[in-house]
């Protein structure tokens, strides 16, 4: 069943209830009315009698009223009424049978009330019937049933006017929940279908604003941006990755057909390109080992961590770039000891990263500093450089998989645009940051952060 349909019937299931509880309200309290009549009738049979046996009365101050509103009267077999004592309250006359008198008559203390219609107009009484022998006839007691009926219409008008304002306060809240609610729920329905079918540019449409269709709707529409988002990421990755791998594998397949061509006759030229050819699959096995190694920390593969001091980690990533450039200066700067709670091997990875990309794109001559040392509980790593520095356009990209802000250091320099991506990766793996400070002449400085205890515990891992 729809929920526009279960919200109708819900609604229409109030409103037959709120309808069949006035009717019942009505309905007793005129029954309640009618029995109070009847017990002032009942009460009123010896002041009637003695008035019918001619004998003075004296009345009760509090029945003096009662007395005034009866109808006493006498019914001949033949159905004549004689009216002894009138109501005050109505010049009607009870219209009864000599039938109904038959019926209803009993003896002057258990008579029992019937209701009849006055002889002309709509009015109605209650009456009491009694046969007295030898008297030829019956002797009617009778009260008009108006103020009954006058208090039972108001209840009843009350009780509509309370219906329809009822009805219209259901027929406002269906209205209301079916725009804010249920037909929101139907128009994102058709939107993620649309959206299902392969419209991917289509979203869900806003609603008013602080709705729970509000909030929906922009949670939807974020979650599709990320999606389209990330979609576009992995295309992008993909066709990064395709074109990168797809570099070695050209040349490797090129000294292959030449090969097979009888192009190396010659033992120096097929050294050289058997030594070409491991270049390009040692190259192509470093991309696909970054891939992997990205793609784990993605999943969020546990590290290796252990309680160590990084010192002597930056100590040896400073003695192999001085064994590359014995000529360059590089100074280090290290607290004695550097002890946290990393995986040291990830660690030194990201920072011989850095400084790798410092001696490939930094003069020979260039100075160059490692610096490390523990901050607020904080483990700091800093790696910087004198260089040409990047453009804030770069800079921004830098950290992006695959970027290279300058075209020209492609293939020729052995990067794969993936280092920073993976150093960044590594670093929030330890709960910390990587941040780069550059300008186009004041060289880059790159400064990793990460907690001294190790990278925070989730539920999964706690």
């Amino acid at each position: 069943m729809k929920l526009r349909t279960r919200l109708s019937v819900g609604l229409g299931a109030v409103a037959i209830a709120f309808a069949v509880t006035g009717w019942l309200v009505a309905s007793t309290q005129r029954r309640y009315l009618t029995e109070q009549l009847d017990r002032r009738l009942e009460n009123s049979i010896p002041l009637a009698m003695n008035l019918l046996d001619n004998r003075a009365v004296m009345l009760p101050a509090e029945e003096n009223d009662d007395f005034t509103e009866l109808f006493i009267g006498h019914l001949a077999p033949d159905g004549t009424m004689t009216v002894i004592v009138p109501s005050a309250l109505t010049a009607a006359t009870p219209s009864v049978t000599a039938e109904q008198a038959v019926a209803h008559a009993r003896g002057a203390n258990k008579a029992e009330p019937f209701t009849v219609s006055a002889e002309e107009g709509g009015e109605q009484f209650r009456v009491i019937v009694l046969k007295r022998q030898p008297a030829n006839g019956w002797d009617l007691i009778a009260l008009s049933l108006d103020e009954t009926d006058a208090a039972s219409d108001r209840l009843l008008i009350a009780t509509s006017v309370g219906g329809l304002v009822v009805f219209g306060v259901i027929t406002l809240t269906w209205l209301w929940v079916v725009r804010l609610g249920v037909k929101p729920i139907t128009e994102m329905t058709f939107a993620a279908d649309a959206i299902n079918r392969g419209e991917q540019e289509r979203r869900m449409p806003m609603y008013p604003p602080r709705t729970e269709a509000d909030r929906l709707s922009r949670t939807f529409n974020d979650l599709l941006d990320a999606r389209h988002e990330a979609d576009e990421r992995l295309r992008q990755f993909v066709s990064d990755a395709s074109h990168e791998l797809r570099t070695p594998l050209t040349s490797i397949r090129g000294y292959a057909d030449l090969y097979h061509q009888g192009a190396f006759q010659e033992k120096e030229r097929l050294d050289d390109a058997m030594r070409r050819v491991s270049g390009e699959a040692e190259r192509m096995t470093r991309i696909v080992n970054d891939l992997l190694l990205l793609s784990k920390l993605d999943q969020g593969v546990a590290l290796d961590l252990a309680t160590v001091d990084l010192a002597p980690t930056l100590a040896d990533v400073v003695a192999d770039a001085l064994a590359v450039q014995p000529g360059r200066p590089i100074t280090l700067s290290v607290a004695q000891p550097l002890t946290c709670r990393a995986d040291a091997h990830l660690i030194h990875q990201v920072v011989a990263g850095l400084v790798h990309n410092a001696l490939v794109h930094t003069p020979p001559d260039s100075p160059l500093e490692v610096l490390g040392s523990l901050a607020g509980g904080a483990v700091m790593v800093e790696v910087a450089d004198h260089g040409p520095g990047m453009d804030p356009e770069t800079a921004a990209h830098a950290f992006e998989r695959f970027y290279r802000g300058d075209p020209s250091r492609t293939r020729n320099s052995g990067g794969s645009g993936l280092g920073l991506a993976i150093a960044r990766s590594i670093i929030e793996a330890h709960g910390g940051r990587i941040s780069l400070q550059t300008a186009p002449g004041k060289g880059c400085l790159f400064r990793l952060a990460f907690p001294v205890d190790g990278p925070p515990l989730t539920p999964s891992s706690g």
